[in-house]
Protein backbone atom coordinates (compact mmCIF):
# COMPACT_ATOMS: atom_id res chain seq x y z
CA UNK A 1 0.00 0.00 0.00
CA UNK A 2 1.25 3.34 -1.20
CA UNK A 3 0.96 6.16 2.38
CA UNK A 4 0.63 8.87 -0.42
CA UNK A 5 -2.76 7.16 -1.57
CA UNK A 6 -3.87 7.35 1.93
CA UNK A 7 -2.91 9.85 3.72
CA UNK A 8 -0.02 11.81 4.65
CA UNK A 9 3.18 10.11 6.24
CA UNK A 10 5.38 10.55 9.56
CA UNK A 11 8.63 10.68 8.94
CA UNK A 12 12.32 12.11 10.50
CA UNK A 13 12.90 12.68 14.33
CA UNK A 14 10.52 15.50 14.28
CA UNK A 15 7.37 13.78 13.05
CA UNK A 16 6.29 15.81 10.97
CA UNK A 17 3.58 15.08 8.52
CA UNK A 18 4.43 15.03 4.61
CA UNK A 19 2.49 16.98 2.30
CA UNK A 20 0.69 14.45 0.04
CA UNK A 21 2.03 15.16 -3.56
CA UNK A 22 0.46 17.33 -6.29
CA UNK A 23 -2.40 18.42 -3.33
CA UNK A 24 -3.07 22.20 -3.58
CA UNK A 25 -3.91 22.48 0.24
CA UNK A 26 -0.62 20.26 1.62
CA UNK A 27 1.33 22.68 -0.95
CA UNK A 28 0.00 26.00 0.47
CA UNK A 29 0.35 24.50 4.19
CA UNK A 30 3.79 23.34 3.27
CA UNK A 31 4.58 27.02 2.29
CA UNK A 32 2.32 28.34 5.16
CA UNK A 33 4.48 26.10 7.40
CA UNK A 34 7.92 27.02 6.54
CA UNK A 35 6.93 30.68 6.50
CA UNK A 36 5.53 30.23 10.03
CA UNK A 37 8.63 28.49 11.46
CA UNK A 38 10.89 31.10 10.15
CA UNK A 39 9.26 33.99 11.75
CA UNK A 40 9.55 31.45 15.04
CA UNK A 41 5.68 30.92 15.54
CA UNK A 42 5.38 27.67 16.69
CA UNK A 43 1.42 27.18 17.02
CA UNK A 44 0.78 28.48 13.65
CA UNK A 45 3.27 25.61 12.96
CA UNK A 46 1.79 22.87 14.88
CA UNK A 47 -1.99 24.06 13.56
CA UNK A 48 -0.34 23.79 10.03
CA UNK A 49 0.60 20.33 10.63
CA UNK A 50 -2.62 19.21 12.26
CA UNK A 51 -4.48 20.55 8.63
CA UNK A 52 -2.12 18.80 6.89
CA UNK A 53 -2.21 15.35 8.99
CA UNK A 54 -5.70 15.33 9.05
CA UNK A 55 -6.53 16.19 5.30
CA UNK A 56 -8.65 13.13 3.25
CA UNK A 57 -6.13 12.13 1.53
CA UNK A 58 -7.39 8.79 -0.26
CA UNK A 59 -10.45 8.45 2.35
CA UNK A 60 -13.58 7.42 0.22
CA UNK A 61 -16.96 7.91 0.74
CA UNK A 62 -18.73 4.79 0.79
CA UNK A 63 -22.52 4.61 0.33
Amino acid sequence: MNRSENGPAFVGSKLEPVPVPECDVCECCVREREVARQAGRSLEVRSLNGVIASHPHGREVRA
